[in-house]
């Protein structure tokens, strides 16, 4: 296979300021006042539930459309490409909420904000990676540089919540939908002044080849790379459908909707701090037992939300975020270390391909299930699902790890004892 080598050559100091750069745009992209009251804002707008969780469906099958695709445009053509039509889509997207009171008008903001975020995901992270490659910081380093990106994104969701309640208290959610607005447009701005990193890249054409030669090295490089992509991609569906449906358990307890913004931003630091402390977490307690740990969370959450009393459900909600700030870095690391440079950007958007599916496949049976069960029993029916998860993927990655670790197997593409 043959590769170019991008023609981008830059200094030092040019790639130090890409660090501060990919955290900004990494900021402002998930700063989402409207995600904390997103039931209630769509509820208002005269949708149900079930059309809600749709809508979530028509996000997903445009990440699932653009995912790999977008990858593939940043490993060809530049991650500076891909994070400039991205933060343009955004943009778009997000100043669609201003029509968007009808099921389809929103539908149209889900789609363009998928496609966005498909072009900024993977190549913000190989930006990062190979920033950090190229100035010489070593494998640590770059945990927990990956790390303290999760952290920053999850101090934006917090900030975003603690923005939302302040807003509602004072305003309408109509103002909070401007300020949505308006936010929507900095990932554009930040990313014109992302700075290519100087790495191999794979060559324009031939592109269904160069499609196989990617996912064969994912599958094909040690089974502590393959289970920890199928980790990655179909663990996090786990915790994600707790993001909405927490929610919806909040307004059936009747939590005050100037509390969900508070709540989120509680959450979200939980899950920032995890991320940020999962390099420590792994080196006191093992990759073994740390996978064991965010393997379980998601389970007795899930198992608390159905069976404990409705007070509970603030404390219960942390574990969902905890597990994935912890989960998520040390997967996400993991992953990108047994990565070479010039198809780093497409193997992340793999991960994504696959979670993403999971959760386009999975919606409308859940979404036909909230209509007939309570929501109670989904949660319970959430707690085998995830169980069987943990079950055939994360156990099976720990016993991978821990044979490796052992000497058992040969190390795979980047070695290292860790999953």
């Amino acid at each position: 296979m043959t590769i170019d080598r991008g023609p981008v050559s830059t200094t030092a100091r040019q790639l130090r300021r890409n660090l501060l750069t990919v955290r900004l745009l990494a900021f402002f992209q998930v700063f989402l006042v409207i995600v904390p009251v997103a039931v209630p804002l769509f509820g208002d707008r005269g949708l149900s539930m079930a059309e809600i969780l749709e809508l979530q469906a028509i996000f997903g099958i445009s990440v699932v459309l653009m995912e790999i695709p977008s990858g593939y445009v940043a490993d060809v053509l530049g991650r500076r490409t891909a994070l400039v039509f991205g933060g343009l889509f955004v943009g778009i997207g997000h100043s669609l909420l201003l029509i968007g009171f009808d099921f389809y008008t929103l539908a149209l903001f889900e789609l363009a904000l998928g496609i966005g975020l498909s072009l900024i995901s993977g190549a913000d992270v190989a930006v990062l990676y190979d920033t950090q490659i190229e100035l010489g910081d070593d494998a640590e380093a770059r945990q927990k540089g990956l790390g303290s990106l999760f952290l920053l994104r999850s101090v934006s969701e917090a900030a975003a919540g603690v923005t939302a309640s302040v807003v509602l208290w004072f305003g309408t959610m109509s103002e909070l939908v401007w300020l949505q607005v308006l936010v929507g447009w900095l990932p554009l701005i930040f990313a014109l002044h992302v700075v290519e990193p100087a790495v191999e890249r794979m060559p324009a054409g031939a592109h269904l080849g160069n499609l196989g030669f990617v996912l064969r090295r994912v599958l094909a490089g040690g089974k502590v790379l393959r289970l920890t992509f199928l980790a990655m991609g179909i663990w996090s569906l786990t915790t994600y459908y707790a993001v909405w449906l927490l929610q919806q358990h909040w307004l059936e307890s009747d939590v005050e909707l100037t509390a969900f913004g508070l709540l989120w931003a509680l959450f979200s630091v939980a899950a920032g701090v995890a991320g940020w402390q999962a390099a420590n977490l792994e080196r006191r307690l093992g990759a073994g037992w740390l996978l064991a740990l965010v393997a379980m969370l998601p389970v007795v959450g899930y198992l608390g939300l159905a069976l404990a009393p409705a007070a509970w459900a603030m404390m219960l909600g942390l574990l969902f975020f905890v597990a994935r700030g912890a989960g998520f870095v040390l997967l996400q690391e993991a992953f990108n270390r047994r990565l070479e440079s010039r198809y780093r950007a497409t193997a992340n958007s793999l991960v994504g391909f696959l979670g993403r599916g999971a959760v386009v496949i999975t919606v409308p049976a859940l979404g036909a299930l909230l209509e007939l069960w309570s929501l109670r029993e989904v949660f319970a029916l959430l707690a085998l699902v995830s169980l069987g998860i943990a079950l055939a993927l994360l156990l099976p990655l720990i016993v991978a790890v821990r044979e490796l670790s052992r000497g058992v197997v040969a190390p795979s593409v980047g070695g290292g004892a860790a999953p």
